[in-house]
């Protein structure tokens, strides 16, 4: 599965772009430098050229290798 990493600082026009599409999505943000960053996943090739025409943001596309989780303290003792 394909992961879709989309950084700016126009909150706006990542929510657009996100919901534009029908893949999963979450969108974070990090105060102190005023930036968003986008994460999604699963998604088809036409998120990729619409993000290429944004001005003012980068991204990056990964294949996803591995994802866990971790237990729990109780569960991972047995209780």
């Amino acid at each position: 599965m394909r992961v879709l990493f989309v950084e700016g600082k126009d909150l706006g026009a990542l929510r657009e772009l996100a919901r534009g599409f029908p893949h999963p999505y979450r969108l974070l943000y990090r105060p102190e430098q005023g930036l968003y960053l986008l994460e999604v996943w699963g998604y088809a090739p036409g998120l990729e050229a619409a993000v290429s025409g944004l001005e003012g943001f980068r991204s990056w596309s990964f294949e996803l290798l591995e994802e866990g989780s971790r237990l729990p303290a109780a569960d991972a003792r047995g209780d």
